[in-house]
């Protein structure tokens, strides 16, 4: 694969996770959420977003996995370094993300 191929690739994923994280940023506003939030609601989104694709790659790399040769050591490893990053990837989002839910949450519950 080459350099400019991989770089689209990771363009394309990135707008795909934008999109997402840009539609529920849109339904959260459409419930009247008080602009006072919208740094919270943005890092809300993005980490949202970031679950949802997390959550994903996880169920591909499994899915692999039940697909793949158990007699490839190299391969089996290489997997489940994928998954651990992802893992990685969620558990730092996951981490993030309850301060700002709870924020909105709480201003939904104040209404």
């Amino acid at each position: 694969m080459t350099e400019e191929l991989n770089i689209k690739g990771n363009l394309d994923l990135a707008r795909h996770r934008a999109e997402k994280a840009h539609q529920i940023l849109v339904k959260f506003k459409q419930c009247h959420l008080s602009e006072d939030y919208d740094l919270q609601l943005s890092q809300f989104c993005t980490s949202l977003s970031d679950i949802l694709f997390a959550h994903e790659n996880l169920n591909h790399y499994i899915d692999y996995f039940f697909k793949s040769d158990t007699s490839n050591s190299l391969e089996i490893a290489d997997l489940i370094t994928d998954m651990i990053v992802e893992l990685d990837h969620l558990n730092w989002h996951t981490n993030h993300v309850l301060s700002e839910a709870k924020d909105i949450a709480q201003y939904f519950y104040s209404k």
